[in-house]
Protein backbone atom coordinates (compact mmCIF):
# COMPACT_ATOMS: atom_id res chain seq x y z
CA UNK A 1 0.00 0.00 0.00
CA UNK A 2 1.35 3.46 -0.87
CA UNK A 3 1.68 5.53 2.32
CA UNK A 4 1.75 8.90 0.61
CA UNK A 5 -1.35 11.05 0.56
CA UNK A 6 -1.05 13.81 -2.00
CA UNK A 7 -3.90 16.23 -1.83
CA UNK A 8 -4.34 16.99 1.84
CA UNK A 9 -2.09 17.20 4.89
CA UNK A 10 -1.47 13.72 6.19
CA UNK A 11 -1.53 12.99 9.92
CA UNK A 12 1.25 11.18 11.76
CA UNK A 13 1.17 7.47 12.46
CA UNK A 14 1.04 7.22 16.25
CA UNK A 15 2.75 3.82 16.16
CA UNK A 16 5.92 5.25 14.58
CA UNK A 17 8.41 7.77 16.00
CA UNK A 18 7.66 11.43 15.31
CA UNK A 19 10.27 13.98 14.24
CA UNK A 20 12.55 15.39 16.95
CA UNK A 21 11.69 18.56 18.84
CA UNK A 22 14.06 21.47 18.13
CA UNK A 23 14.66 24.63 20.10
CA UNK A 24 14.46 28.00 18.40
CA UNK A 25 18.22 28.37 18.76
CA UNK A 26 18.79 25.06 16.95
CA UNK A 27 16.44 26.16 14.18
CA UNK A 28 18.39 29.40 13.68
CA UNK A 29 21.66 27.48 13.76
CA UNK A 30 20.40 24.99 11.21
CA UNK A 31 19.05 27.70 8.93
CA UNK A 32 21.85 30.26 8.89
CA UNK A 33 24.99 28.31 9.77
CA UNK A 34 24.31 25.21 7.65
CA UNK A 35 22.93 26.51 4.33
CA UNK A 36 25.02 24.05 2.31
CA UNK A 37 24.31 20.91 4.36
CA UNK A 38 21.94 19.48 1.80
CA UNK A 39 22.44 15.79 2.64
CA UNK A 40 20.09 15.97 5.58
CA UNK A 41 16.44 16.52 6.47
CA UNK A 42 14.57 19.19 8.39
CA UNK A 43 11.28 19.14 10.26
CA UNK A 44 8.15 21.01 9.28
CA UNK A 45 8.46 23.19 12.41
CA UNK A 46 12.05 24.13 11.59
CA UNK A 47 11.22 24.98 7.99
CA UNK A 48 8.29 27.28 8.72
CA UNK A 49 10.06 29.08 11.58
CA UNK A 50 12.94 29.69 9.18
CA UNK A 51 10.51 31.07 6.57
CA UNK A 52 9.20 33.54 9.16
CA UNK A 53 12.66 34.66 10.30
CA UNK A 54 13.84 34.96 6.67
CA UNK A 55 10.86 37.22 5.95
CA UNK A 56 11.65 39.47 8.93
CA UNK A 57 15.35 39.67 8.02
CA UNK A 58 14.47 40.45 4.39
CA UNK A 59 12.29 43.37 5.57
CA UNK A 60 15.22 44.68 7.63
CA UNK A 61 17.46 44.34 4.57
CA UNK A 62 14.99 46.46 2.59
CA UNK A 63 15.23 49.16 5.26
CA UNK A 64 19.05 49.04 5.04
CA UNK A 65 18.77 49.23 1.26
CA UNK A 66 16.69 52.42 1.50
CA UNK A 67 19.48 54.04 3.48
CA UNK A 68 21.91 53.08 0.71
CA UNK A 69 19.92 55.29 -1.68
CA UNK A 70 19.67 58.22 0.72
CA UNK A 71 21.54 61.03 -0.96
CA UNK A 72 21.97 62.85 2.33
CA UNK A 73 24.36 60.19 3.67
CA UNK A 74 28.11 60.04 3.25
CA UNK A 75 28.93 58.12 0.01
CA UNK A 76 31.09 55.67 1.94
CA UNK A 77 28.25 54.87 4.32
CA UNK A 78 25.87 54.40 1.38
CA UNK A 79 28.24 51.88 -0.21
CA UNK A 80 28.54 50.01 3.08
CA UNK A 81 24.75 49.94 3.43
CA UNK A 82 24.36 48.59 -0.11
CA UNK A 83 26.96 45.86 0.43
CA UNK A 84 25.34 44.85 3.73
CA UNK A 85 21.87 44.72 2.14
CA UNK A 86 23.10 42.58 -0.78
CA UNK A 87 24.98 40.24 1.58
CA UNK A 88 21.84 39.78 3.68
CA UNK A 89 19.71 39.02 0.63
CA UNK A 90 22.21 36.44 -0.66
CA UNK A 91 22.53 34.73 2.72
CA UNK A 92 18.76 34.66 3.27
CA UNK A 93 18.33 33.08 -0.19
CA UNK A 94 20.98 30.42 0.51
CA UNK A 95 19.50 29.71 3.94
CA UNK A 96 16.04 29.30 2.44
CA UNK A 97 17.39 27.09 -0.34
CA UNK A 98 19.11 24.76 2.14
CA UNK A 99 15.99 24.52 4.28
CA UNK A 100 13.75 23.82 1.28
CA UNK A 101 15.98 21.02 0.02
CA UNK A 102 16.17 19.42 3.48
CA UNK A 103 12.39 19.78 3.84
CA UNK A 104 11.90 17.97 0.54
CA UNK A 105 14.14 15.18 1.81
CA UNK A 106 12.12 15.05 5.01
CA UNK A 107 8.92 14.31 3.09
CA UNK A 108 10.62 11.75 0.87
CA UNK A 109 11.34 13.82 -2.25
CA UNK A 110 14.58 14.48 -4.06
CA UNK A 111 16.06 17.97 -3.79
CA UNK A 112 15.75 18.18 -7.58
CA UNK A 113 12.13 19.08 -6.94
CA UNK A 114 13.29 22.59 -5.99
CA UNK A 115 13.41 23.25 -9.74
CA UNK A 116 9.62 23.07 -9.73
CA UNK A 117 9.57 26.53 -8.12
CA UNK A 118 10.51 27.92 -11.55
CA UNK A 119 7.03 26.95 -12.76
CA UNK A 120 3.82 28.53 -11.53
CA UNK A 121 2.06 25.32 -10.53
CA UNK A 122 5.32 23.86 -9.31
CA UNK A 123 5.47 26.60 -6.68
CA UNK A 124 2.02 25.56 -5.49
CA UNK A 125 3.19 21.97 -5.23
CA UNK A 126 6.29 22.99 -3.25
CA UNK A 127 4.02 24.85 -0.83
CA UNK A 128 1.91 21.74 -0.45
CA UNK A 129 4.95 19.54 0.20
CA UNK A 130 6.29 21.99 2.78
CA UNK A 131 3.05 21.53 4.73
CA UNK A 132 3.37 17.76 4.86
CA UNK A 133 4.57 15.89 7.96
CA UNK A 134 7.91 14.09 8.04
CA UNK A 135 7.89 10.62 6.53
CA UNK A 136 8.24 8.22 9.42
CA UNK A 137 10.94 5.99 8.03
CA UNK A 138 14.53 6.35 6.88
CA UNK A 139 15.29 8.45 3.83
CA UNK A 140 18.43 8.13 1.73
CA UNK A 141 19.40 11.79 2.11
CA UNK A 142 20.62 11.60 5.71
CA UNK A 143 19.34 12.47 9.15
CA UNK A 144 18.41 15.60 11.08
CA UNK A 145 21.29 17.96 11.80
CA UNK A 146 20.77 18.36 15.55
CA UNK A 147 19.33 15.05 16.60
CA UNK A 148 20.11 11.36 16.52
CA UNK A 149 16.40 10.77 15.94
CA UNK A 150 15.93 8.36 13.10
CA UNK A 151 13.17 6.25 11.74
CA UNK A 152 13.08 2.53 11.10
CA UNK A 153 13.64 1.04 7.71
CA UNK A 154 10.47 0.64 5.79
CA UNK A 155 7.83 2.58 4.02
CA UNK A 156 6.01 1.43 0.96
CA UNK A 157 8.35 0.28 -1.77
CA UNK A 158 8.00 1.85 -5.14
CA UNK A 159 9.25 1.22 -8.64
CA UNK A 160 9.48 4.92 -9.52
CA UNK A 161 12.97 5.59 -10.93
CA UNK A 162 14.99 8.76 -10.38
CA UNK A 163 16.28 10.12 -13.69
CA UNK A 164 19.54 12.03 -13.85
CA UNK A 165 19.65 15.60 -15.13
CA UNK A 166 21.13 14.30 -18.38
CA UNK A 167 18.28 11.83 -18.82
CA UNK A 168 15.73 14.55 -18.07
CA UNK A 169 17.24 16.91 -20.65
CA UNK A 170 17.37 14.18 -23.28
CA UNK A 171 13.82 13.07 -22.60
CA UNK A 172 12.41 16.59 -22.58
CA UNK A 173 14.19 18.15 -25.56
CA UNK A 174 15.19 15.23 -27.81
CA UNK A 175 12.37 12.71 -27.39
CA UNK A 176 9.54 15.07 -28.32
CA UNK A 177 7.68 12.60 -30.51
CA UNK A 178 8.02 9.51 -28.33
CA UNK A 179 4.53 9.65 -26.89
CA UNK A 180 3.98 5.94 -26.36
CA UNK A 181 5.88 5.91 -23.08
CA UNK A 182 5.68 7.25 -19.53
CA UNK A 183 7.55 9.91 -17.56
CA UNK A 184 8.05 10.41 -13.83
CA UNK A 185 6.90 13.50 -11.97
CA UNK A 186 10.50 14.45 -11.22
CA UNK A 187 11.42 14.25 -14.89
CA UNK A 188 8.39 16.23 -16.01
CA UNK A 189 8.57 19.10 -13.53
CA UNK A 190 12.35 19.48 -13.64
CA UNK A 191 12.26 19.40 -17.44
CA UNK A 192 9.43 21.94 -17.46
CA UNK A 193 11.33 24.26 -15.12
CA UNK A 194 14.51 24.08 -17.20
CA UNK A 195 12.53 24.74 -20.38
CA UNK A 196 10.86 27.79 -18.88
CA UNK A 197 14.16 29.16 -17.64
CA UNK A 198 15.68 28.74 -21.12
CA UNK A 199 12.70 30.43 -22.78
CA UNK A 200 12.86 33.30 -20.29
CA UNK A 201 16.54 33.78 -21.06
CA UNK A 202 15.67 33.74 -24.78
CA UNK A 203 13.07 36.48 -24.36
CA UNK A 204 15.50 38.60 -22.33
CA UNK A 205 18.13 38.04 -25.02
CA UNK A 206 15.64 39.27 -27.61
CA UNK A 207 15.09 42.50 -25.70
CA UNK A 208 18.83 42.91 -25.17
CA UNK A 209 19.57 42.39 -28.86
CA UNK A 210 16.91 44.93 -29.78
CA UNK A 211 18.45 47.47 -27.41
CA UNK A 212 21.99 46.81 -28.67
CA UNK A 213 20.91 47.21 -32.30
CA UNK A 214 18.82 50.34 -31.88
CA UNK A 215 20.60 52.17 -29.05
CA UNK A 216 23.45 53.58 -31.19
CA UNK A 217 20.99 55.23 -33.61
CA UNK A 218 18.47 58.00 -33.42
CA UNK A 219 15.56 58.17 -35.83
CA UNK A 220 17.33 60.78 -37.95
CA UNK A 221 20.58 58.81 -38.12
CA UNK A 222 19.15 55.78 -39.90
CA UNK A 223 20.06 55.29 -43.51
CA UNK A 224 19.01 52.57 -45.90
CA UNK A 225 22.19 50.53 -45.29
CA UNK A 226 21.67 50.49 -41.52
CA UNK A 227 18.03 49.56 -41.94
CA UNK A 228 18.88 46.64 -44.23
CA UNK A 229 21.54 45.23 -41.87
CA UNK A 230 19.32 45.54 -38.82
CA UNK A 231 16.38 44.12 -40.76
CA UNK A 232 18.35 41.04 -41.84
CA UNK A 233 19.59 40.45 -38.28
CA UNK A 234 16.07 40.75 -36.93
CA UNK A 235 14.63 38.37 -39.51
CA UNK A 236 17.31 35.76 -38.73
CA UNK A 237 16.77 36.14 -35.00
CA UNK A 238 12.97 35.98 -35.31
CA UNK A 239 13.17 32.82 -37.44
CA UNK A 240 15.49 31.24 -34.89
CA UNK A 241 13.26 32.32 -31.99
CA UNK A 242 10.08 30.99 -33.65
CA UNK A 243 11.80 27.66 -34.39
CA UNK A 244 12.95 27.44 -30.76
CA UNK A 245 9.45 28.27 -29.50
CA UNK A 246 7.91 25.56 -31.70
CA UNK A 247 10.47 23.04 -30.49
CA UNK A 248 9.84 24.01 -26.87
CA UNK A 249 6.09 23.55 -27.41
CA UNK A 250 6.56 20.10 -28.95
CA UNK A 251 8.98 19.09 -26.18
CA UNK A 252 6.51 20.19 -23.51
CA UNK A 253 3.64 18.44 -25.31
CA UNK A 254 5.50 15.13 -25.51
CA UNK A 255 6.59 15.29 -21.88
CA UNK A 256 3.07 16.16 -20.75
CA UNK A 257 1.55 13.21 -22.63
CA UNK A 258 4.11 10.80 -21.11
CA UNK A 259 3.48 12.23 -17.61
CA UNK A 260 -0.25 11.69 -18.02
CA UNK A 261 0.45 8.09 -19.05
CA UNK A 262 2.62 7.63 -15.96
CA UNK A 263 -0.27 8.80 -13.77
CA UNK A 264 -2.64 6.39 -15.51
CA UNK A 265 -4.41 8.93 -17.74
CA UNK A 266 -4.81 8.99 -21.49
CA UNK A 267 -2.67 11.63 -23.22
CA UNK A 268 -5.85 13.16 -24.62
CA UNK A 269 -6.37 14.85 -21.25
CA UNK A 270 -3.78 17.38 -22.50
CA UNK A 271 -6.70 19.18 -24.17
CA UNK A 272 -7.89 20.25 -20.72
CA UNK A 273 -5.23 22.94 -20.93
CA UNK A 274 -7.04 24.80 -23.72
CA UNK A 275 -10.08 25.49 -21.53
CA UNK A 276 -9.97 29.19 -20.54
CA UNK A 277 -9.13 30.14 -16.95
CA UNK A 278 -9.45 26.73 -15.27
CA UNK A 279 -8.01 24.37 -17.87
CA UNK A 280 -4.36 24.73 -16.93
CA UNK A 281 -5.19 24.32 -13.24
CA UNK A 282 -7.13 21.10 -13.89
CA UNK A 283 -4.32 19.76 -16.08
CA UNK A 284 -1.75 20.57 -13.40
CA UNK A 285 -3.86 18.62 -10.90
CA UNK A 286 -3.54 15.53 -13.11
CA UNK A 287 0.17 16.09 -13.69
CA UNK A 288 0.80 16.13 -9.94
CA UNK A 289 -0.71 12.66 -9.57
CA UNK A 290 1.77 10.04 -8.40
CA UNK A 291 3.06 7.28 -10.62
CA UNK A 292 0.71 4.33 -10.82
CA UNK A 293 2.53 1.31 -9.44
CA UNK A 294 1.17 -1.17 -11.95
CA UNK A 295 1.90 -1.56 -15.66
CA UNK A 296 0.24 0.90 -18.02
CA UNK A 297 -0.70 0.32 -21.64
CA UNK A 298 1.57 3.12 -22.91
CA UNK A 299 4.86 1.24 -22.61
CA UNK A 300 7.73 2.08 -20.23
CA UNK A 301 10.17 4.84 -19.30
CA UNK A 302 12.58 6.14 -21.93
CA UNK A 303 15.62 5.66 -19.69
CA UNK A 304 16.97 2.68 -17.78
CA UNK A 305 15.44 2.86 -14.28
CA UNK A 306 18.45 1.98 -12.16
CA UNK A 307 17.71 4.11 -9.07
CA UNK A 308 14.46 4.04 -7.16
CA UNK A 309 12.59 6.47 -4.96
CA UNK A 310 9.39 6.33 -2.98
Amino acid sequence: MNERVYYFVKSYDEDLPKPPAESFGQILNETYLHPFDWSARTTRKSYWWSVLTNFIIAILAIVVGFYAFNEGLNPGIRVIDAVVAIAIYVWVFLAGLGQMIRRLHDVGYSGYWYWATFTGYGTMFMFYLALQPSVQHKVKWGKYLFSDQDYPEGGAKSNVPIPTIGQILKEHFFDCFKWDARSTRTSFWVGTAISQVIMTIGVLACYLLTFMLLAPFSVTEFDSGDAKVIGVIFIIFIIFFIAAAIWAFLAQLGHTVRRLHDAGFNGGWWWLGVIPYVGQLLLAFLLFHPTVQNEVKWDKYLFDPEDRIR
